[in-house]
């Protein structure tokens, strides 16, 4: 496809992460709909809803057409790209009935899955569109760097690291290890030692002790959502500390110096703070979308990739006793 050519995007969901998070003015993108609002070569066709309200009104919002059922959206139109932005345990179905009405791309918001039988079937499907999922940090560029740092062991080897997220191991725990799999390489093995109902609906919160490949022990913690938001990451290496915190919107970065007042001894230096580029994940997202129509790159966070986190969060889900 020509780099000149404009695309058509539907969201399915007028949710938070579809649109309701933000507004055509709001000074950050945070939202599907503001990121295809932005990009100079796509066009956000049509939101679809089951909620009829919330539906008319954010496409009010946004200045596109309302659908209530997906089967009359694709009567009326053929979108290149199709967004699902609705509850996790909806994201697998959804996947299989859009995948069958031919799209160019899909997008859809983490997880792809919320049990055995729904991956399972995803691994069946016969997919012929490229699929990427929104695990954001995957699109953020301080992130990659450091994926980038460790692989190449610029800062030596990883001697341990820690993450504590909340609300849900499928939910929010999937991008912490996502994460944790973009940065140490595939997860070895998992041991479940405790679980919170954090998350109205869906699975618990699970905290436990983790091998991965270039990640020796890796402690997953767990807050409690119902409190507030909670997403750190911190990595203890040879030569540096690298700690990814608020959310994941800043990152402290400490070198290891030698000790100012115990003379043979080695210590962290004060920490330099930095934001990441989490806040622009999601026009990120879209211009890689953009990218992949056009030819210039390939899939960055695709379904293989997502149902190998869903294989992460299973372990520590299906293990606990």
């Amino acid at each position: 496809m020509a780099a000149s050519s404009r695309y058509r995007a539907a969201i399915i969901g007028a949710g938070r992460i579809g649109s309701g998070f933000d507004a055509p003015d709001s000074p950050h993108v945070l939202t599907h709909a503001h990121a295809i609002a932005t990009h100079s070569r796509a066009d956000l066709a049509a939101i679809v809803d089951t909620d009829h309200v919330r539906g008319v009104e954010e496409a009010r919002k946004w200045g596109t057409t309302f659908f209530p059922d997906i089967d009359d959206m694709f009567t009326t139109m053929k979108p290149d790209i199709i967004v699902i932005a609705t509850p996790d345990d909806t994201h697998a179905k959804l996947l299989q009935q859009v995948v069958g009405k031919n799209p160019r791309l899909i997008i859809c918001e983490k997880p792809v899955a919320t049990s055995e039988g729904e991956a399972h079937m995803l691994r069946e499907l016969n997919i012929g569109v490229p699929i990427l999922v929104n695990f954001r940090r995957r699109f953020d560029t301080i992130a990659q760097r450091v994926a980038r740092e460790i692989q190449d062991g610029v800062h030596g080897t990883v001697i341990s690291a820690s993450g504590i997220y909340d609300r849900g191991i499928f939910h929010n725990g999937s991008h912490m290890l996502d994460l944790a799999r973009m940065l140490f390489g595939e997860m070895k093995s998992a041991t479940p030692h405790f679980s919170l109902d954090d998350l109205p609906d869906g699975l618990p919160s699970v905290s436990g002790v983790a091998t991965f490949e270039r990640c020796p022990e890796f402690f997953l913690m767990h807050g409690d959502g119902r409190h507030y938001s909670l997403f750190e990451l911190d990595i203890c290496m040879e030569k540096k500390r690298i700690r990814f915190f608020d959310e994941g919107m800043r990152i402290e970065i400490s070198k290891v110096v030698n000790d100012p007042l115990f003379a043979g001894f080695k210590t962290l230096g004060e920490g330099l703070v930095g934001q990441t580029s989490l806040k622009q994940a999601m026009p990120a997202l879209i211009a890689h979308a953009v990218a992949v129509l056009d030819g210039t790159e390939m899939p960055r966070s695709s379904l293989d990739n997502a149902l190998k986190t869903h294989d992460a969060c299973a372990a520590f889900a299906g293990n606990l006793k």
